[in-house]
């Protein structure tokens, strides 16, 4: 893994990349990311690849050129296919809602959790009736923005984390919660 910080970075056709002192710019079909670069990297725009350069010998100027590289294709893939994240509200009278810029999170507090999103986020809500689970709001976020879209989706899963023993709360689609066995289960065994 080490060696990868050396592989030349490919720009697609749609690609544009553009370099003004310390920050980057990436633009394609679906938006224009902007960022900044370390002064321990330097990079090296060619016409169809990018070059990421260390300025220092050192252990720390190795782990921000591979830092820097990463970032840079995670912009570019960013701006050619987006990013999306999913999460899942679940839990008796738990359900999510937009009010223009901001969602509302019905989690078992007396009263909503609003949080505003960014412009550069969207946001769909989906509800599934299951059988076993009670209903499922679905929060879809889909931005060009891989860190601001983690950020996000971070901060609202904070706003009830899943129980361990009932899984009610928020949590990410993939994401594999084991389920706790209660007290009564271990003392009637």
């Amino acid at each position: 893994m080490a060696r990868q910080r050396f592989r030349p970075i490919t720009i697609p056709k749609q690609v544009k990349v553009t370099r003004a002192n310390s920050d980057i710019k990436v633009q394609g079909p679906l938006g224009t990311v902007e960022g900044k670069l370390s002064s321990k990297v330097d990079i090296e725009i060619q016409t169809d690849q990018i070059l990421v350069k260390s300025i220092e010998n050192s252990k720390a100027g190795a782990a921000e050129q591979g830092t820097t590289r990463s970032l840079i294709i995670n912009m570019i893939k960013g701006v050619t296919l987006g990013y999306e994240k999913i999460l899942i509200i679940q839990g008796t009278g738990y359900r999510a809602q937009l009010a223009g810029n901001n969602i509302q999170l019905f989690v078992g507090y007396s009263s909503p959790v609003s949080l505003e999103l960014p412009k550069e986020i969207k946001c769909e809500l989906k509800v599934v009736k299951s059988a076993d689970k009670g209903d499922l709001t679905y929060i879809t976020l889909k931005s060009i923005n891989k860190q601001l879209l983690g950020d996000v989706a971070a901060k609202i899963k904070r706003v009830r984390i899943p129980d361990p023993y009932r899984h009610k709360g928020i949590r990410y689609e993939k994401e594999h919660l084991r389920k706790k066995i209660g007290k009564r289960a271990i003392v009637q065994a």
